[in-house]
């Protein structure tokens, strides 16, 4: 499947955020922690959800927090893990996943320190 370096980079963040949190996200957290509108996040991850990536569900509130209207979460397919592992060339685990996240982030601060 191809993706733009946009949609790459996007989905990567996204799938980092559900791992931390461990839970589905509402599109405005992925908005503010990307630095991008709710509207351009939404829009992102309906794209995505239409390439088989990131799956809807619709969340009722919680007990005490009132009535309105149900909230958007989106969460990744098995698809998304998967088409990522292939990218990094083998079927990576969580603690593999955060292992290698580590050594990345390490070599980036290193040679950014060097001005290379």
């Amino acid at each position: 499947m191809k993706l733009t370096g946009r949609q790459r980079a996007f989905l990567s963040t996204f799938l980092d955020l559900c791992r931390e949190a461990q839970e589905p996200l509402h599109y405005t957290a992925v908005a503010q922690h990307l630095g991008v509108s709710k509207i351009t996040a939404y829009d992102m991850l309906r794209l995505l959800e239409e390439r088989g990536l990131v799956q809807s569900q619709y969340v009722l509130r919680g007990e005490g927090q009132g009535a309105g209207r149900s909230s958007i979460v989106f969460r990744p397919t098995p698809q998304a893990d998967a088409l990522f592992a292939e990218l990094a060339g083998e079927a990576v685990g969580q603690g593999e996943w955060e292992a290698v996240k580590t050594r990345i982030l390490e070599t980036l601060r290193a040679g950014k320190g060097t001005d290379y």
